[in-house]
């Protein structure tokens, strides 16, 4: 019979959800939590546990609080902790950043279970998770902070590919850089932020040959650049009839009276999630449809001087950026010869490796997490809209199979991309890990 711990809260995933969440937990109601998670170092998670200092934040460091009530929280760290490094509108390198959130982590001081979770059982009173190793444990109130997975398997790419060690399905893996020769002709499916990173390491590790970037639009995230805040949002919840035409429009209205469209785009921050939460479900799939990577490119915006030298690899053409959909990748000898379509025109490429840079994938019934499949199978929790992320309340407690809200089973981060449009930033993910706290002390309280 294997032993079972009780526990009060248990948070499931150490990167930064679930790291602001025992912070939030332990500096606001003094509440010691428990925090399940494989890694080493908690805190870091996948966005902020790259070596490189040249992987930057894409937001300046006076955005990057994670205190919601404490705007300068992370400047007043860094002027503490990173000499020279503390200027408001300096783009930290992301690993500095994830100093910034162990060091949270280390001062909530959660008990860490150096486990991964496997299964989660509800009980008549809380739930009993069970390891990697076999323990068992018990909690009253769980709080999902799964992070990030894997990206997608693309149609037409195989799982075989992989062991030809010139396939490289996650990005992130130390051995994609550790592989490819100076001069080696490289593929990256993807023009977004990921490819951004990516170049970045392959030029830091001595990589001198020519980068490809495949994607169905072509586009790169746009640059910061300074601006006049706008008082209030070009597009008002309530103001505007809840259809992605009339957001368009309304938008659209707003550049042609002279606003900055940076101004315009980060004036919407605050009511971005009302105005997704207001739309009929027809009108976020037209949404999706035709205007998200259009806002993605211009609501995820590059630090000045990564831009810059995004524009002066293109110029001296060792990055060249085409449009088009991959439709298959085969082995050939010691290279790989990639097959795309654009406008219904077929292409063909040739690379010694290929890297998927498509982004972390949301179809968490697909995602190798025994987690989830669990919790999935017992009918704990549901996909959200579309498929993708969970479906929960916004603020983030769980809804089951037969319909009913949680109210020990919650969720903070990138999962809440099942109801909200916006969810894997610090300043969506602060503000959720502090409600989920508030939340669940009080329940707590004696």
């Amino acid at each position: 019979m294997t032993e079972t711990d009780i526990r009060d809260i248990v948070v499931i995933g150490g990167g930064a959800s679930g790291a602001l969440t025992a912070w939030n937990l332990a500096v606001r109601h003094g509440v010691t939590c428990t925090v399940i998670d494989p890694s080493e170092r908690p805190g870091l998670g996948l966005a902020y546990s790259t070596p490189s200092l040249k992987n930057l934040l894409n937001v300046a460091a006076k955005g990057m609080s994670a205190d919601p009530d404490d705007p300068d929280h992370f400047l007043k760290w860094l002027q503490d902790n990173v000499p020279g490094c503390a200027e408001p509108g300096e783009f930290v390198p992301r690993a500095i950043y994830g100093l910034y959130l162990h060091n949270l982590y280390s001062i909530a001081g959660p008990e860490h279970e150096r486990q991964a979770a496997v299964a989660c059982r509800r009980l008549e009173h809380g739930f009993e998770i069970t390891l990697a190793d076999g323990r068992k444990i018990r909690a009253s109130k769980v709080v999902l902070g799964c992070g990030h997975f894997d990206p997608a398997r693309l149609p037409g790419i195989p799982p075989e590919l992989d062991a030809t060690g010139r396939y490289h399905h996650n990005a992130w893996a130390e051995r994609v850089f550790a592989g490819i020769a100076v001069y080696d002709e490289v593929t990256v499916i993807g023009t977004g932020l990921t490819t951004v990173d990516v170049l970045l390491r392959l030029r830091e590790n001595g990589h001198r040959g020519r980068v490809t970037a495949l994607s169905r639009h072509g586009l790169f995230p746009e640059r910061h650049a300074d601006y006049t805040p706008l008082p209030a949002p070009v597009v008002t919840p309530g103001g505007v009839t809840p259809t992605a035409r009339a957001y368009l429009r309304a938008f659209h209205a707003a550049l042609k009276r002279g606003t900055n469209w940076r101004a315009a785009v980060d004036s919407m921050r605050s009511v971005t999630n009302v105005l997704w939460l207001a739309l009929p479900d027809a009108e976020k799939i037209r949404f999706q449809r035709h205007l998200l990577r259009r806002w993605e490119v211009v609501r995820h915006r590059m630090a000045p001087h990564i831009a810059e030298i995004l524009d002066q690899e293109r110029r001296a053409g060792s990055l060249r950026v085409l449009d088009g959909r991959v439709t298959a990748v085969a082995a050939d000898n010691e290279h790989l010869n990639i097959t795309a379509v654009a406008d219904e025109t077929v292409f063909s490429l040739r690379a010694a490796h290929v890297i998927n840079c498509t982004g972390p994938s949301l179809k968490y019934k697909r995602v190798a997490a025994p987690l989830l499949h669990d919790l999935f199978e017992k009918g704990e929790i549901v996909p959200g809209f579309g498929g993708a992320g969970l479906s929960c309340t916004p603020d983030g407690a769980l809804i089951d199979r037969a319909g009913k809200i949680a109210d020990d089973l919650f969720v903070v981060g990138p999962a809440r991309q099942g109801v909200l449009l916006e969810s894997i930033a610090i300043p969506e993910i602060r503000c959720q890990a502090k409600k989920v706290a508030d939340i669940i002390a009080k329940v707590s309280a004696p």
